[in-house]
């Protein structure tokens, strides 16, 4: 996603100064004009709401988006807060022009592309002065049908982090392989009696990071292949119910409570990213599939800065006997909608939120990669104390995936319920497995996809 990969794998995060874009600078008024209508914008983020950013860096946004948009005002209600609640309103809300512009999911743009509820940038992106500042990796994901709908502010690759202490201290090896993942994971369990689970996993159906954790396990055994392929003929199903089995049977080894010590703590079924996160720097697990945002959290206590700064590593997720190491590519979007009133000045805000600075900033706070190379080649982005840590994320890029053009949100809730069938142990893996694969068959079928 942010290649010329010898030079932008070496990365860390950039501490500058807010500069106004020359593109989004107001013309002075000239003697005796009528002063400039001001335009009321909404941008919906989901980070803003759940503090993926702390509530500084949300408050200095604010502060320079006046200053760089004077005839704009930006609403600062920043949308209902998950994914999943962000996209279902925005799907029932679109047409009434607000909001203005959307950050979101790759799998969400999709949607929005099948309903018209976004605008093609092409041209407005085509004549930008820094269009060419942008790595091509996390551009194209955004075009569907040719077209781009949307403009990358971070992107990332799923990796692993692990408590080295725990590891140090008992003696253990870092496991490259799914049965060595879930052994060593029931290991640390025991070896702690609890108090540390070996793993976490997210398993919440409406969780946004819980079908991104499945499809990485997903292309592990697919071979690097997504489920779906577009064509100019249709979508094309590539997944087998073998497949599925496969990683199915993984959630289910994982949960597995017929042994003293599960893999995962039985008690975190059917939860998502907000308990993920929070209980790895609280030292609640030991290994967790993640990506870089986790460093925002070091600010929260000494507990998190000692656990992510000194007792943590990463490597790449373990694969399956037979499998390829791959994982899942993450670019998020920012769009604009079809039916803002006034699409300039909603441009114009674009172009802020994706500026060199703004997108580094809004990293630096969070603990992303920026999707700009003038960002990654800066010297201070190099030698930041972050450096280590996304460079950890960043050897993971070539082996990622991004996900095929589709609507995902029926098939991730698919996956996810499936996942469900077997960590509760409603169904086995080979049941669930077929349930599943019907389910994406219908959805094809039906045209929801």
């Amino acid at each position: 996603m942010y290649h010329s990969r010898s030079r932008w794998f070496v990365l860390g995060i950039l501490a500058l100064t807010v500069m106004v874009l020359a593109a989004c600078a107001p013309v002075a008024p000239q003697p005796g004009a009528a002063p400039a209508e001001q335009v009321e914008l909404a941008f919906w983020n989901m980070p803003f709401v759940t503090q993926e950013v702390s509530p500084e860096y949300v408050l200095k946004w604010e502060e320079d988006v006046k200053a760089a948009l004077p005839n704009a005002t930006v609403d600062n209600y920043y949308g209902p807060g998950k994914y999943q609640d962000q996209r279902d309103r925005f799907l029932l809300q679109a047409e009434s022009g607000k909001p203005d512009v959307i950050e979101g999911l790759l799998e969400d743009m999709a949607a929005y592309v099948q309903a018209g509820l976004i605008e093609p940038l092409d041209e407005r992106f085509a004549a930008w002065e820094d269009s060419g500042m942008f790595v091509e990796s996390t551009l194209e994901p955004l075009r569907i049908d040719g077209q781009l709908y949307g403009i990358p502010y971070n992107t990332n690759a799923r990796a692993m982090v692990y408590r080295k202490d725990i590891f140090e201290e008992y003696g253990l090896e870092v496991p490259t392989t799914w049965d060595a993942f879930v052994e060593t994971a029931r290991q640390i369990s025991e070896l702690t009696n609890g108090e540390v689970s070996g793993a976490f996993v997210c398993t919440e159906i409406a969780d946004p990071r819980a079908p991104q954790e499945f499809i990485s396990w997903y292309f592990q055994v697919s071979g690097g292949q997504n489920m779906f392929t577009v064509t100019e003929e249709g979508i094309e199903v590539n997944v087998t119910v073998e497949q599925l089995e496969q990683v199915l049977t993984l959630y289910d080894e994982l949960f597995d409570t017929s042994v003293p010590f599960p893999a995962v703590d039985p008690n975190v079924r059917g939860a998502g990213w907000p308990v993920e996160d929070p209980g790895y720097v609280a030292g609640k697990w030991a290994m967790v599939p993640m990506g870089p945002w986790l460093w925002g959290r070091r600010v929260e206590s000494d507990l998190a800065k000692d656990i992510l700064d000194n007792k943590t590593g990463i490597t790449a997720l373990p694969i399956p006997e037979g499998g390829v190491q791959a994982t899942y590519l993450e670019v998020k979007p920012i769009m604009l909608s079809a039916f803002a009133a006034d699409k300039d000045a909603a441009w114009e805000l674009v172009k802020f939120i994706t500026s060199k600075d703004k997108m580094a900033q809004w990293l630096i706070d969070s603990g992303g990669i920026p999707a700009r190379t003038d960002s990654l080649e800066s010297q201070e982005f190099i030698e930041a104390e972050i450096g280590w840590w996304l460079q950890g994320f960043a050897d993971q890029l070539g082996t990622s995936v991004a996900m095929a053009p589709i609507n995902w949100g029926p098939v991730s809730e698919a996956n996810m319920r499936a996942v469900n069938f077997v960590i509760y142990d409603e169904r086995t893996p080979a049941e669930a497995a077929q349930w599943l694969y019907d389910q994406i068959m219908q959805l094809h079928a039906n045209g929801e996809l």
